[in-house]
């Protein structure tokens, strides 16, 4: 797990990365949790490799690195930890690799024995075969020309192994791997890796060594798994070196109760100290496993991994989460507990899916141009009152034709001059509306149109209009926007 930065002491940053926290150091260099983030509230973990600079100026170190780097991000793999950049900045060359969620097959195996239980058959299966088949993968690999990169791990032990909470385990650290292309050579008499988890070809350095070393040393980590104890760790180095050399190997049925002989057998080949008797591959020693545990013991599924590992490992998991969580909060304090659909520099606006057009659909006028939605209903009341105008025509006129009679002592009334003329709110744009309320308080009618209607005697209208009126039909403006179901 990361042991995560103060942000209050400065946000650290490489390249386009911000650093997060230290997931773990070794002599030649140091793996961060990493940010990378961009527009919309992207956001991205990754681990990332960084050489210690004080090794910058070595060139052998560099070269080394810049190997791993290159060869490991070849390999396109499940079970591999892919390489997705590597660079060089102020403070030295960095790889970028795929963060995985979950911890490596060491403190899996740690967990385990702190409550003590070893880990289950199908569960180390499961393990052992996504790690063969990783291997195999960078056994594999070819170059630009189709040739045999010749690829060997030389370091696969439980610390290079991560189970991810996923349910996927994955190989990982090919820093010190030999390959026919590498810039650097082994220098004679150099050991590189993990000496409890060497094959004896390699212990002894021997420069000829293929992929069969490999074989060995996930033999090694197979039994490991299945026994639940070191095979040839010793107390320093060079008892541990006499132990790969000449310690015999015991059988895991007499250390696992019930374990079958067929698979205590597959794993006993593997950690043959002949190159020529073991599996000359490792998908062959993949093949034989699944084959041998085809009988009492039955292969976990990478459900059943995800659920074991979130059974061992969930609490630190999810104090992880948290804890980078907490980190982000005290580092963007601007971005705590704000709307992710309210903030325009972490989510997309909405608005932006409903520009006219930009579905296929009909430009829509409710929001950015209010007075198109509403001009239609002014120009129906217009040609309305025009039509009631002409329809009651002859009435208006007999009333300002006709001679009136003057009542002794009394002045004729004055006539009412009707003009007919648009009303103001017409030719001047309406007030702008928002959605919620464009369709909810309807349009007022003309005032002219309802005077000459009350000065006609009903009959009269009836007879001026003798169709029917219709109801009217509902428009979009008599939509209530606010339901979504609509």
């Amino acid at each position: 797990m990361a042991k995560l930065f103060d942000p209050g002491a400065g946000r650290q940053r490489v390249d386009r990365y911000e650093l997060v926290g230290e997931i773990a150091s070794g002599g030649m260099a140091t793996v961060y949790l990493a940010r990378l983030t961009g527009v919309g509230g992207f956001q991205r973990f990754v681990a990332m490799k960084r050489l210690h600079p004080h090794l910058a100026s070595e060139n052998e170190f560099v070269e080394m690195f810049l190997d791993e780097a290159r060869i490991a991000a070849r390999i396109h793999h499940p079970n591999v930890v892919p390489i997705l950049e590597v660079g060089a900045s102020s403070v030295g060359y960095y790889l970028v690799m795929e963060y995985i969620e979950g911890d490596t097959l060491a403190r899996l195996l740690a967990r385990a024995a702190t409550r003590g239980k070893r880990l289950p058959i199908g569960i180390a299966l499961r393990i052992s075969l996504d790690m063969l088949s990783g291997l195999h993968a960078a056994h594999e690999l070819r170059d630009d020309t189709g040739q045999p990169v010749e690829l060997v791990h030389r370091d696969v032990s439980p610390q290079n192994i991560l189970v991810g909470v996923d349910g996927i385990a994955r190989i990982t650290d090919f820093g010190v791997a030999r390959a026919a292309s590498r810039l650097t050579a082994t220098r004679v008499g150099q050991l590189k890796g993990k000496i409890a988890y060497m094959a004896p070809e390699q212990a002894t350095g021997e420069e000829s060594i293929d992929r069969r070393a490999d074989v060995f040393a996930a033999g090694i980590v197979i039994w490991e798994q299945l026994a639940a104890k070191r095979l040839f760790k010793a107390e320093n180095e060079a008892a541990t070196l006499s132990r790969v050399m000449t310690e015999p190997v015991p059988p895991l049925t007499s250390i696992v109760p019930g374990l079958s002989a067929g698979l205590s057998n597959v794993v006993l080949r593997a950690l043959d100290r002949s190159p020529a008797q073991r599996f000359a591959t490792c998908a062959q020693f993949a093949d034989a496993l699944e084959a041998a545990a085809l009988g009492k013991e039955r292969i976990a599924t990478p459900r059943e991994l995800a659920a074991y590992v979130a059974e061992v490992l969930g609490d630190e998991v999810l104090a992880q989460r948290e804890a980078v969580r907490a980190w982000i909060a005290r580092s963007e304090p601007s971005q705590a507990g704000s709307n992710l659909a309210a903030s325009p520099s972490t989510s997309v606006s909405a608005a932006a899916f409903s520009l006219p057009g930009f579905d296929g659909s009909q430009p829509s006028t409710s929001a950015h141009n209010p007075s198109s939605r509403r001009r239609p209903a002014w120009l129906l009341a217009i040609v309305g009152l025009l039509l009631l105008l002409v329809g009651g025509g002859s009435f208006l006129v007999a009333r300002e034709t006709a001679p009136s009679r003057p009542v002794a002592g009394i002045a004729p009334a004055p006539v009412p001059t009707v003009v007919v003329s648009a009303p103001p709110s017409v030719t001047a744009e309406p007030p702008e509306l928002t959605p919620s309320d464009s369709s909810a308080v309807p349009p007022p009618e003309p005032t002219v149109a309802k005077a000459v209607v009350q000065q006609r005697p009903r009959a009269a209208a009836k007879a001026a209009d003798p169709t029917p009126k219709k109801p009217k039909k509902k428009t979009d403006d008599d939509v209530d926007l606010s339901n979504p179901y609509r």
